[in-house]
């Protein structure tokens, strides 16, 4: 990497933390999920009471510490102080109305969070700062361009010199207790550091106290409950340094930037930052990009390992180029982007990447004749965690084994449970893989185990198949793994009993370790065969469809008529030579006997003695014949040698090349011969696969569904690979595991992995590598929120992951993945930037602002308002392909994949439209379904036109969908398993407060709802478009909200397809606009919904709510 290289990757990474600066931390947003007893919000006048500390807490319960969170203010100051500082430049209405739903600047934040033990003593070891206050004051006092990485570290030691000044003076105290006047100082010694002081009255709140509690019957284990840690943001152990509160991606930027700086070059975050090179892409829509596709999807390409699916479902075109184009492009190192739209089957793309990582690990460890030689030999590594006394010998693995580790990880917490808690669920497995399994008994306990050690009764789908994935992240689902997998064994004797690891270990009873290698080479060689052949067949129908038998004939043949030729031609020439030869000889025939003729006519000897005419006569005829027969004799020697020194030779010559050409010939037909037997040999065993004549064939719906070169008896070759690579593990862990003389030494790994999943760290922390290798041979999958990826992994460098997963990229700021990209050697980008776009905190001015500060961020390319991981990484994928909007504005998207199978008509073909340029391919066996629970209508627009009230809400509108889930609360008795979706907070607000105020709704009301279900209800039914991204519903219904008075909101929310395409997107089966019709209709994407080619039909209020009951009740009634 050049010098101006690394100045452009550190300008864009400092201009990420500058932003970074300003996010407010969400305190009441946290607080609102806690219960009302938890906290208590102090001003100056509630500190000057004594019991401020004191709190009635359950009885049950008892104190094991607070929460401080001190300096109370409201985030909406960040944007007012820093306008003197913006740029002079007016926003237009649709970024003014952007600004109201995607900025969330909005709610009280704070300064710090310390933390007191239970006794209310301060523990100053585990400060947590908010960086917000201070890019304040730095802004208000010094400008914007004052704002920098070393700046703030700066100002950090000088605080942490503030903090243990404190710490000293308070030693005096008699009561270690933290005091309110204490408060009060730590308040002002804030505000001075900051360099700002917010504006408050005496009321207004100056901090914020929570309490933590537990309950007073100890579990039967050594940890807190999984319960008491998930209440409270990670409790990390805590360091020594200033921990970052506001901010989960400053302290990862701060370590990238210093890997960069020490001239490291992590290869997958390079390429993700990497400037793009448009002349290098492949346009996949194009004849170039399926000739790509093509030879992506040729056998030889084909993954071996497969996941146990229908052994007769086939990967779609696009999925399989995916998976082999990423195989193929991540070999060593990289990025890969692809873009899945919602039904494409992202999720069935990653298990083939899962499972084909695992099966290349167990290929190394089938290399092993012993399951100990997995490991490194010489000196063995000790560990010690800090805190702790013991130490452990750990066994590290061979380099070989190592970069197999996978990570899914995403801003969405839904979005990566979906993975890591659904792939080791049974119903995630074909029908004929019942007896796939992998540490079942430990998957059961971890997937059952509730936080007081009981066992759920799980459903038959919903057991676990195997310990595949583990859904990681906070410290809460770290030590509920530990806790289930490794504590609290369950007395059961039961079939598939839940186990914990080490129970598993000691009770293993499957096939040894040579057993198991021994049935994964076999089941490897049976798929390298079956690959092999069907490649060999693939390159013969290549071969035979290119040409025909007189073209593949054709040199032979040709080489055999001029073999002809030059045969016919030689002997031609013999032929001819051979009647001139006997024409001479003819000749010297006549003048011999011409010369007998010439002496019998001899004169007498006197005339010859006197040379009379006669006699001169006669001697000039003896000289001329004599002369005659010369000539002839030369003739006919020159004849003869022409024979037989070219002639003769040459058609000797002809007629072996005859022969030869004949061979020559004879041979390519027999080969002709055998090449059509073996095609059909082929096409008895195998079948004759469908492939496309033409290119252009590429894009007809049967091949983009069923994609090519899959056949059943593959696909069960392939998964019975995957499944004796699970076996494979399974004994080699069996083998390693067990403690003392009858394992190989891996036990204390996995005492070690107990502990680094309750938080410890070692001492020396380049031993977290060793111990993480350890964790993935157990478990191959682990999850994690990119807001938690730094705590997970701390202790992990650049590079020291194999493969990364991003799922839902295109929700995520592209700073979110810094971390996670800098640890990875491979990433797999997934996402769809037609959904939902990243929240961001921020005014769009200040980020801009942010990005004049350098030349490298001042065209917003790595804005966080504007761009995603995924939109970020795609710049940079060589395979994609061109994506035009409305506007013709050009995007450039990563291999998209194309068949959709979530939702039917007309939901699919209206989200195609506005969103997806008609690319995407239906894929359900159904367009089309009958009317079903809860309302029995077809997709349709209610219209109901009416005033705004507040903000975006039409009180019309809001009355319409409480009358109809009322009507369907008291139909059902039970409330209805719908969405209810809006583009604005505002109508969203509305309407959940309105369904609380309803009669139906009211706790005395029958029939009568539980406790906490309309709660739990409307925060997961009713919810703006970011409540729903990443789920689906077979109902849904869209609220628009808005008048012709406010028609600028409804004009912004129709200046993307993004907001729609979500609610459509979201309904499985029936989808329902609800608003003014003659307002939104006309509207930029909402007009193909109410007249472009598959219209919405539009009914009125009344008339819709007559349709809730299945037609017989319509009819009847």
């Amino acid at each position: 990497m050049t010098a101006q290289g690394q100045a452009r990757l550190l300008e864009i990474l400092d201009y990420w933390h500058k932003v970074e600066f300003f996010l407010p931390y969400a305190l009441e947003k946290y607080v609102e999920d806690l219960k009302k007893w938890e906290t208590r919000w102090l001003s100056r006048e509630d500190l000057q009471h004594s019991h401020w500390r004191t709190f009635s807490i359950p009885d049950d319960l008892k104190i094991t510490g607070f929460n401080l969170y001190i300096g109370v203010f409201d985030a909406s100051v960040i944007a007012t102080l820093c306008e003197p500082h913006l740029a002079a430049c007016s926003i237009d209405e649709n970024t003014f109305y952007e600004e109201q739903e995607r900025v969330e600047l909005e709610g009280l934040t704070c300064f710090a969070k310390i933390k007191l033990n239970a006794q209310a003593v301060p523990q100053l070891d585990a400060f947590s700062l908010s960086t917000a206050p201070w890019a304040l004051g730095q802004t208000i006092t010094k400008g914007l361009d004052a704002l920098g990485h070393q700046a703030f570290e700066e100002a950090k030691e000088q605080l942490a010199k503030l903090l243990h000044n404190f710490h000293g003076q308070r030693q005096q105290n008699d009561d270690p207790a933290l005091t309110a006047d204490e408060v009060m100082y730590l308040h002002q010694l804030l505000c001075n550091w900051a360099r700002f002081t917010p504006d408050q009255d005496g009321r207004a709140p100056l901090a914020l106290l929570q309490v933590l509690t537990q309950p007073k019957v100890e579990k039967p284990l050594t940890q807190p409950s999984v319960a008491q840690v998930a209440k409270v943001e990670d409790e990390e152990e805590a360091d020594t340094e200033i921990d970052i509160l506001n901010s989960f991606f400053v302290k990862d930027i701060e370590r990238v930037i210093a890997s960069l700086q020490r001239g490291e070059q992590p290869p997958a975050l390079l390429q993700y930052l990497a400037e793009a090179e448009p002349s290098k892409r492949i346009d996949l829509y194009t004849e170039n990009g399926r000739k790509a596709i093509y030879q992506a999807l040729q056998p030889q390409c084909i993954n071996p390992g497969h996941w146990p699916d229908e052994p007769g479902h086939a990967m779609s075109l696009m999925q399989q180029f995916a998976i082999n184009s990423a195989l193929g492009t991540l070999e060593n190192s990289g990025v890969f982007t692809v873009n899945g739209p919602p039904g494409t089957g992202k999720t069935t793309l990653l298990r083939d990447m899962f499972a084909e990582n695992i099966v290349r690990r167990a290929r190394v460890l089938a290399g092993y004749i012993d399951a100990a030689d997995a490991f490194v030999g010489g000196k063995k590594p000790q560990v010690t965690f800090k805190g702790m006394a013991n130490t452990y010998t750990l066994r590290a693995l061979k380099p070989e084994l190592t970069g197999y580790e996978m990570v899914v990880a995403s801003s969405n917490n839904a979005a990566v449970e979906n993975i890591s808690r659904d792939l080791p669920k049974r119903k995630s497995l074909g029908k004929g893989w019942s007896n796939v399994q992998y540490l079942q008994p430990v998957a059961h306990k971890v997937a059952a185990q509730n936080s007081d050690g009981s066992i759920s009764k799980l459903s038959d789908e919903d057991k676990p198949w195997g310990l595949i994935c583990a859904a990681l992240g906070n410290s809460g689902n770290r030590k509920a793994l530990q806790e289930r997998m490794f504590f609290n064994p369950v007395d059961s004797t039961a079939p598939h009993k839940p186990r914990t690891i080490r129970q598993w270990v000691d009770e293993y009873k499957g096939p040894s370790f040579k057993e198991a290698r021994a049935a994964f080479k076999k089941a490897d060689e049976a798929v390298s065969k079956a690959l092999e052949e069907r490649a060999r067949y693939a390159t013969l129908l290549s071969e035979m469809s290119a040409t025909d038998e007189q073209t593949f004939l054709g040199l032979q043949q040709q080489a055999f008529h001029q073999a002809e030729q030059l045969k016919a031609s030689a002997q031609q020439a013999l032929d001819q030579h051979q009647q001139k030869l006997q024409a001479s000889k003819q000749h010297l025939g006549s003048l011999q006997e011409l010369e007998r003729l010439i002496d019998r006519g001899r004169p007498a000897w006197w005339k010859r003695l006197f040379n009379t005419p006669a006699a001169r006569t006669h001697r000039d005829e003896q000289r001329e014949n004599a002369r005659l027969q010369r000539q002839a004799h030369e003739e006919i020697n020159s004849a003869k040698s022409l024979l037989d020194n070219s002639l003769i030779p040459k058609l000797e010559e002809a007629q072996t090349s005859l022969l030869f050409c004949e061979s020559e010939l004879d041979t390519r037909r027999t080969q002709w011969q055998g090449k059509c037997q073996s095609l059909d040999d082929f096409a008895v065993r195998l079948g004759r696969p469908n492939l496309p004549g033409h290119l252009s064939e590429l894009e007809d719906r049967d091949f983009q569904i069923n994609g090519l070169w899959h056949d059943a008896a593959l696909n069960h070759l392939r998964s019975t690979l995957f499944a004796a690579a699970l076996t494979l593990h399974e004994a080699w862990l069996a083998e390693v595991a067990p403690s003392g003389s009858n394992g190989k030494g891996f036990s204390a790994n996995l005492t070690a992995i107990s502990l680094l999943l309750s938080n410890k760290m070692p001492e020396d922390e380049r031993l977290t590598q060793v111990l993480w290798q350890s964790l993935f041979m157990v478990i191959p999958v682990v999850s994690s929120t990119f807001a938690s990826f730094a705590n997970q992994f701390r202790g992990m460098g650049a590079g020291s992951l194999g493969w990364l997963y991003i799922d839902e990229a295109g929700q995520a700021v592209p700073q979110a993945a810094i971390g996670a990209l800098w640890r990875a050697k491979r990433a797999m980008i997934v996402g769809d930037p037609m959904q939902i776009e990243p929240v961001f905190t921020l005014p769009q001015r200040l980020v801009k602002a942010l990005g004049q500060l350098s030349v490298h961020t001042a065209n917003q390319a790595f804005a966080p308002n504007r761009v995603s991981v995924q939109s970020l990484a795609d710049q940079n994928n060589r395979y994609g392909s061109v994506f035009r909007n409305d506007t013709d504005e050009e995007l450039w998207i990563g291999s998209p994949l194309r068949v959709h199978r979530r939702c039917i008509e007309p939901m699919f073909s209206l989200s195609n439209q506005i969103a997806y340029g008609n690319k995407m391919v239906f894929g359900l066996p159904n367009a089309h379904s009958e009317q079903g629970a809860p309302v029995y209508s077809s997709s349709c627009w209610v219209d109901i036109p009416g005033h705004v009230e507040h903000k975006q809400v039409v009180p019309k509108q809001i009355e319409f969908m409480v009358d109809l889930l009322g009507q369907l609360y008291l139909r059902d008795g039970e409330l209805p398993q719908l969405y209810v979706i809006s583009p604005f907070k505002a109508v969203r607000l509305a309407l959940q407060k309105a369904i609380r105020a309803a009669a139906w709704a009211s706790p005395n009301h029958r029939p009568k709802l539980p406790s906490g279900e309309l709660k739990q209800w409307l925060k997961s039914s009713i919810g703006t478009v970011h409540t729903f991204q990443g789920k689906e519903q077979d109902t849904v219904f869209m609220l628009l909200g808005a008048d012709l008075d406010h028609a600028g909101a409804a004009q912004w929310a129709a200046s993307k397809p993004n907001l729609l395409n979500v609610a459509l997107t979201r309904a499985k089966r029936r989808v329902y606009l609800v608003g003014d019709f003659e307002l939104w209709g006309s509207l930029r994407y909402f007009e193909a919904v109410s007249r472009g080619k598959y219209p919405l039909k539009r009914m009125g209020a009344a008339s819709f709510l007559a349709q809730l009951n299945p037609l017989e009740e319509q009819i009847s009634s």
